[in-house]
């Protein structure tokens, strides 16, 4: 079955026109609902990590059917003068805006710049990853074999 999938929803109502509501109107929960998913919804996904956390840990727990999370998210969190606007969809900040986002945000870096706490947090992760894309390897290069046109395309 599907038990184990599950999907990620961003909901942040904008569009590369604006509003979604000027050409969406569907109720995506209760479309994936009728489906047969497991819908869970995460009120703040521009900052509520344990929300996020936790509705990851009840989708692995529902085994029987796919899990759509979907999260509610202000596009372009953060930037000062082009959150939650159509503008930031599909286009740059800007040099400017990414400065005052960078401002606002309170966070000192530079373009590409990675904190050594958080490379070191990532790095530990090297590994296990590493392993895991192997195990993929091998898995698929079986596949490969045994079913070449469809691994092919």
């Amino acid at each position: 079955g599907l038990g184990k999938l599950i999907a990620f929803y961003d909901d942040n109502h904008i569009s590369i026109d604006g509003d979604t509501e000027i050409a969406f109107t569907e109720n995506v929960d209760k479309r994936f609902e009728a489906l047969g998913w497991h819908v869970i919804w995460v009120k703040n996904g521009n900052n509520g990590y344990d929300e996020i956390r936790a509705a990851i840990k009840e989708a692995k727990a529902v085994t029987d059917k796919p899990t759509l999370i979907k999260v509610t998210t202000t596009i372009g969190y953060g930037s000062p003068n082009k959150a939650n606007s159509y503008s930031v969809h599909g286009a740059a900040l800007g040099e400017k805006e990414v400065e005052a986002t960078r401002t606002n945000l309170g966070w000192p870096y530079g373009p590409f710049q990675v904190p050594d706490d958080v490379k070191s947090h990532w790095s530990r992760h090297t590994p296990e990853g590493a392993a895991l894309e192997s195990e993929w390897n091998t898995k698929f290069a079986a596949y490969e074999k045994k079913y070449p046109e469809e691994a092919a395309g």
